[in-house]
This record gives C-alpha cells, sequence and structure tokens, in this order.
C-alpha cells in the first residue's frame, strides 16, 4: 500500500483497470461463500487474555511473550518504521543479525531516487551493493524499532488538576504528556517517545523507540519488477509486482545512532525475522505487524456526511489538478527522478480518494453509520443515566459538523491551491509591496530584499512553465464550480463564474496571456519591482494573477478561522461519543482508530468476490506478469527474467503446485497506508510474504471496514528469495538471511 501523506496533514495543520482481468472460477475451486470479519489493528499491550485466545484459536502457535515483552528480545522488536524526513514513510523489518531491513520498493522510492544520477539511474536499472563498502547512505531516512506501549491513562489523570473546562483540561493534558517523555526519555538521544490519544482521547499510550540516524541502501530491485503495473495497477488486483527493497541500519562503533559516518558498522537487533519458504494454501493463517497511518472508523455519521459532500470532492479536483500538471512533464523513463516520485505519490492518493468516494457512494456508508447512530441514539435514551451522560452527544456532533461544513470545501481547496501552485505562492512574497500606502514608510534594507528575490528565484527555478499552466487552470475551474456564495469575489472580475467548457478555454487564453505579463512568472520583473525605490504613488498596480492569488489566500484565512470553531464542541463530543458506543457494545474487543503505532492484525490467505458472477483467487503467478507484457512501461517484463523463464523447466524450489512461480497473493487482514512493507507471518512467526498494498474495493474500510471485500496485497517472499538468487545474484545477502524449507 503507498504511503498516504496527505490524509492527516490538513487536519494537523488546521488544528493546532485496463490490466485488472479477473479470474473465473470452476467448480473444483474451493473459495468461501463468506469472509470473516478480521478487523482490528490491535495495539501490543491489547494481547493478552481474550484477544491472544482468539488469535491462538486461529492458528498462532506463539506465546503473547513471545510477540511482545518489554523485558526480553520478542518479535516486535524485528519490526522497525521508516520515517521519511518529517513525514510517514512506512514500516520495514529485520532479517538479518547484520542490520539488513526488507521493505517495499515504493517506501524506499525517495531513497533510490537520491541515490540515482545521470549515470546511474538506480530506478530504471536497479541497485545491488557488491560488499558494504558500496552500500549508499540515504539522507532523510530514519527507522524507529519499537520498544514499548505502555497505557498511561491513569499517570496523566492523577496529575490533573479537579474542576477544568474541556479546553484547560486539553491544554493541562499536554503539559504533562511532555513531562512524562522527559521523564521516560531522561535526555537519551536515542531514544525518542510519544504519548497518543487513544480512542478520542479516552486512553492515552506511550510508545517508545530507538533511533537508527544512519541508513543505506542495499538492493533494490529494477522498477519495472519493483514497479511493475505502475500507477495503473495500483490498489488493483490481480497483482504481478516485486514491491521489495534492502536497506541497512548502521550505528557508531559504540552502538549510539549517530548519521553517517565512514566507519559506523552494521546494527545488531535484538530479534530477527526467519524466512519461511514454503507453499502458501487458501485459508492458511496470516499476521502483520506495522505501523498503520490513519482510520476514521470511531466517527460519527456527521463526520461522514462531511467527508462525502464537502471533503472528496473538492480533494479529488486539487489532486487531480496537480497530477495534470505533474503529466506534463517528461516521465520517469527520460530520466526526471524528482517528478517521477512526487507523480506517483500524487497519483497514489489521487486514486484513493477516488476509491474512498465510490465505496462511500456504492455501500451507502454514509447511511449506514447513520442508521448505527440511531441504534446508539434509541440506546442513550432507554436509561435516564445514560441519557444524561451521552443526550447531548449527537446533538453536538451534528452543530460541529454544520460548522465545519460551512466553509469546509472552501477550506480544503484553497490550502491545496496554495500548495500546489508555485504562483500562488510566490504572490505573498509581494504583499507588502502592494499593500503599502503613500503614507506608509517602508523599512525594508537591501538584505531583506535580497533574500526576498532569492525566495522568489528559488521557486521559479523549481516549476515548469507548462506545469504551472495546466494546474492553475484546472485549480480556478475546481473554485469555480463551488457554490455561488463560496467563489473568490475577485473570480467574477475576471470570468462569469459558470463552470462550463467555455469557461474552462476562457481560463486557458487568461492564464496564458498572465503568464506573459505577471510579475509572479518574470524573474525580470520581479527583480526591478523588489529592488525598485518605494514610491507607492507612483508603483505600479497589482497584476491579475496577484489579485486572485491574494484572493485565494483570503479566502484560506477566513474559511480556517470559521472551521476551526467547530472543534470546540467537536472534540468533548467525539470523546464521549466513542465513551458511550464501547459501554453500549461492552461483550466486544475495541480496536483504536490507526494513527503510526505499532499494530498487529490476524487473517487468512483468501480471495474476494468484487461483482456478482466473478472471484478473484487468492494468488497471482509469474505467466500471468507475462500474460501482461507491453514491452513498455509499466508493463515491461525485463529481459532477463523473460531469458531465464525461456531457459529454464523449473523454479528451482520457488514454484506452485502446477510448477509457475507464484508473486503475489491475498489476505483478509486488516491493515491501511503506513502497513507498506509489513512483514506477512505465519502462524509460527515466520515471514512468509510483504504487503504493498490494498484493493481499490476495500479502501472505504479506512472509514466503514467491509470484510466480504477489504484484502491485503503481498509479495510472496518466494518471488524475492527468486529474484535475489536466480536472477540478480545477491548472494551476500542471500548468506545473511535464516531461511526455513520444506
Amino acid at each position: 500500500m503507498k504511503s498516504i501523506l496527505f490524509g492527516c496533514i490538513i487536519s494537523c495543520f488546521i488544528l493546532f483497470t485496463a490490466c485488472s482481468t479477473h479470474q473465473t472460477v470452476t467448480e473444483s475451486d474451493p473459495f468461501p461463500p463468506s469472509s470473516p470479519d478480521h478487523s482490528g489493528m490491535w495495539l501490543m499491550p491489547q494481547l493478552q487474555g481474550e484477544l491472544y485466545e482468539l488469535l491462538n484459536e486461529r492458528g498462532l502457535t506463539l506465546t503473547e511473550d513471545e510477540i511482545y515483552s518489554n523485558t526480553e528480545p520478542s518479535l516486535h522488536r524485528a519490526i522497525t518504521r521508516i520515517n521519511i524526513g518529517n513525514e510517514g514513510g512506512g514500516t520495514g523489518s529485520f532479517v538479518s543479525d547484520q542490520g539488513l531491513i526488507l521493505t517495499n520498493h515504493h517506501v524506499a522510492y525517495d531513497a533510490i531516487t537520491s541515490a540515482s544520477s545521470t549515470d546511474h539511474n538506480y530506478l530504471i536499472n536497479g541497485f545491488y551493493a557488491q560488499t558494504a563498502k558500496d552500500e549508499i547512505p540515504v539522507p532523510g531516512y530514519t527507522v524507529h524499532i519499537p520498544l514499548e506501549q505502555i497505557d498511561i491513562t491513569n499517570e496523566i489523570t492523577s496529575r490533573l488538576d479537579s474542576e477544568l473546562t474541556y479546553q484547560e483540561e486539553a491544554e493541562q493534558i499536554e503539559v504533562i504528556k511532555q513531562q512524562l517523555i522527559e521523564e521516560y526519555t531522561t535526555d537519551d538521544a536515542d531514544i525518542t517517545a510519544e504519548i497518543d490519544d487513544i480512542w478520542s482521547g479516552n486512553r492515552y499510550i506511550l510508545s517508545s523507540y530507538q533511533i537508527i540516524r544512519d541508513v543505506r541502501l542495499v538492493y533494490a530491485p529494477e522498477e519495472a519488477i519493483g514497479k511493475f503495473g505502475g500507477d495503473i495497477d495500483n490498489w488493483m488486483w490481480p497483482r504481478h509486482t516485486g514491491d521489495f527493497t534492502f536497506l541497512r541500519a548502521y550505528v557508531s562503533q559504540d552502538g549510539t545512532a549517530q548519521e553517517y559516518q565512514p566507519q559506523n558498522v552494521p546494527y545488531q537487533p535484538d530479534y530477527t525475522l526467519p524466512i519461511k519458504n514454503g507453499l502458501l494454501n487458501p485459508g492458511d493463517f496470516t499476521m502483520t505487524l506495522g505501523f498503520p497511518g490513519t482510520t476514521y472508523r470511531q466517527e460519527s455519521s456527521y463526520a461522514f456526511d462531511f467527508y462525502e459532500h464537502r471533503q472528496f470532492p473538492v480533494l479529488e479536483k486539487a489532486f487531480r489538478a496537480y497530477l495534470n500538471g505533474l503529466e506534463s512533464v517528461s516521465s520517469p523513463q527520460d530520466g526526471n527522478t524528482e517528478v517521477a516520485a512526487e507523480k506517483a505519490s500524487i497519483a497514489n492518493t489521487l486514486k484513493y480518494y477516488n476509491g474512498i468516494r465510490e465505496g462511500f457512494e456504492k455501500h451507502n456508508i454514509t447511511q449506514q453509520k447513520s442508521q448505527f447512530d440511531d441504534r446508539f441514539y434509541e440506546w442513550v435514551k432507554s436509561d435516564s443515566l445514560r441519557n444524561l451522560k451521552y443526550g447531548r452527544v449527537l446533538q453536538q456532533l451534528e452543530q460541529s459538523y454544520s460548522i465545519a461544513g460551512q466553509t469546509g470545501d472552501v477550506l480544503y481547496l484553497s490550502f491545496y491551491a496554495l500548495q500546489f501552485s508555485k504562483i500562488l505562492q510566490a504572490a505573498s512574497l509581494f504583499d507588502e509591496i502592494y499593500s503599502t500606502s503613500p503614507d506608509d514608510e517602508v523599512q525594508q534594507s537591501d538584505e531583506e530584499k535580497l533574500m526576498m528575490y532569492d525566495f522568489f528565484r528559488q521557486l521559479h527555478q523549481a516549476y515548469n512553465p507548462d506545469s504551472e499552466r495546466i494546474i492553475l487552470r484546472d485549480l480556478l475551474f475546481a473554485f469555480a464550480e463551488l457554490p455561488e456564495d463560496r467563489r473568490p469575489l475577485i473570480y467574477y472580475r475576471f470570468f462569469d463564474g459558470a463552470a462550463t467548457d467555455e469557461l474552462q478555454h476562457e481560463l486557458q487564453q487568461f492564464i496564458d496571456r498572465q503568464f506573459s505579463t505577471s510579475v509572479l512568472t518574470d524573474t525580470s520583473a520581479a527583480r526591478d519591482l523588489i529592488f525598485s525605490e518605494y514610491n507607492p504613488s507612483e508603483q505600479s498596480r497589482p497584476d491579475s494573477l496577484y489579485l486572485i492569488a491574494n484572493d485565494i489566500h483570503e479566502m484560506f484565512e477566513q474559511s480556517r478561522e470559521n472551521y476551526v470553531r467547530h472543534f470546540r464542541y467537536l472534540l468533548p463530543a467525539q470523546k464521549r461519543y466513542v465513551e458511550g458506543v464501547q459501554e453500549m457494545n461492552p461483550e466486544n474487543l475495541h480496536h483504536a482508530d490507526a494513527n503510526f503505532t505499532l499494530r498487529l492484525s490476524a487473517g487468512e490467505i483468501m480471495g474476494y468476490k468484487p461483482e456478482d458472477g466473478v472471484y478473484n483467487l487468492p494468488f497471482t503467478t509469474l505467466s500471468g506478469m507475462f500474460a501482461k507484457n507491453r514491452d513498455e512501461f509499466p508493463f515491461s517484463v525485463p529481459e532477463k527474467l523473460t531469458t531465464y523463464s525461456a531457459n529454464q523447466a523449473d523454479f528451482s524450489g520457488y514454484e506452485n503446485y502446477d510448477g509457475d512461480l507464484m508473486l503475489n497473493f491475498l489476505s483478509t487482514n486488516d491493515i491501511t497506508g503506513g502497513n507498506s512493507g509489513s512483514p506477512v507471518l505465519n502462524r509460527h512467526g515466520e515471514l512468509i510474504g510483504l504487503a504493498f498494498d490494498g484493493n481499490i474495493e476495500g479502501i472505504v474500510s479506512d472509514y466503514f471496514f467491509i470484510p466480504q471485500l477489504s484484502r491485503t496485497l503481498s509479495v510472496d517472499i518466494r518471488f524475492i528469495l527468486f529474484m535475489m538468487d536466480e536472477i540478480d545474484n545477491t548472494d551476500r545477502l542471500l548468506d545473511e538471511l535464516r531461511i526455513i524449507s520444506d
């Protein structure tokens, strides 16, 4: 599953197939008439009692302490959170005692890109370090090794003052969290801790990690393998990809987590995963451990209604506008690796939101959630004490999202417009100049002017004019599709406001004219304006692009100011809502919404029925990859794989029952973005696959879990071993692995 980097950015910022053919089932193909509900992304402290007994009944043979222990080496210490810069990344796992990490090709995509050069395009050609000295440092990547997850709810509540308002309590909790983190880490630079609100603030979990700051690229297959099917196949089944890469963690010789130094040595983990080279069967137990990003299952029908009608539509339009612009730039096959990485991320996010929206519509998600809230309402009203405690919860949630809905669509669209358009970003540099009046005393030093001009030049150098024209045109058209009272006011100065084909043509002509004259697109004009003596009475008037950009800036600020008002109603009501839902169903095991902390999910290998009369089998093979081959990206089977297949009678112990090489498989594990690279384990805790995606029919489960459709897509470990052994000859790495064969 591609890492979704945009799903929660706005909330944090505001608050403080052509080739997807189906496989037909014959009468002899055993498949279940229905799918069991394997929902649940479980925290480590939950692996006690009832939950463990359930996993044990499904076939798990490991003990609780073998999975998670805060005193002894256990399975959870082999799992790593991979951070890319200040953003989320994905999951990896230690597979050797020399710090070797297995993760997805797409999780390592930025690493492969940064290691590449004009002479060495490792995205296209792949990379293998023949010796340890050849392993390439990758800037911005850090590895977080989980140590403990501790429920500290009582510790926090015991430090709270009495008789606080909700806002006062929230502020004090943040102070207490920081105190507890400082007490826990005791100034150890290699240890970090985070405290997360779980179940909407009803519980608090402290998660601690050991940090590794020196991460190196070791082995990545060529893109024709690691990204076979490209964006076309993303979220789709059947899949035939080798989405894997190996990294390595390094530390200083004294074991501390230094950034890259030539003398650093491989990190020696407490626990490494054994690898199982054996046949898989439908119904086999599967378990994942990883760091799922964000889910929204515990929110109300009012939240879902807001998402469906205010958020999703404008997000789709904003991301589509940006992707349209990126697609006008040269493709990754032309060597533009930076654009390739950005395009892949945006295309993935857009496809995600499209799938979510379609899932909401197809399965009437908001209506189903509304029916649940009706049952909650009846449960509350049936008891006077419950009514006293929860009677106003739904009303308060409705009020909250009524406020959010007033300007939410404007806020999301204006926010992403300012993120995606460098022209709109550049406009703010000229605010001081254009807002100066004849009576103002402007005191801007030559140094400040130089910094301003330098920043403008950096923006200008980073943008492609053709791409920017398309992005801005499509964004302005998206604003025209807002309700009439929410469009930019300046809009009516230049256009008639109607979202029609004629308007799109008019927008294109307008932007073409402005790009030839605007100070926002011309470094010479910008330099003259910035370094000219301020004389407001003679100063040139702002051009049209600046006026539009300034209006969008103002729309964002005004809509944000209105939008944040809803949190004062939402946060306390959401906390009480989740508390009530759990009280209404005391017999159920409740998993918390995902938040990029370590979680376990359990399932089994199983296909699914995407539509009437069609059943998708749970395995794909090399023959299926060859059937998709078009000899051009993204469906181009590498020549060395084609040659090997033509010259070999079998696949040296990596084959399926019928002698074909297994590539990918499906399971019912509950995962989401951030789980990319999660190891898929059998009942003995042995590595059998690598999770890389979810299916398009099931991604709506981020909001409302649908067991009959939600599936995890994984690379069969035997395909990875085959590529290492027979195709890329990575003997040095194979010698590090602990492989268990049938």
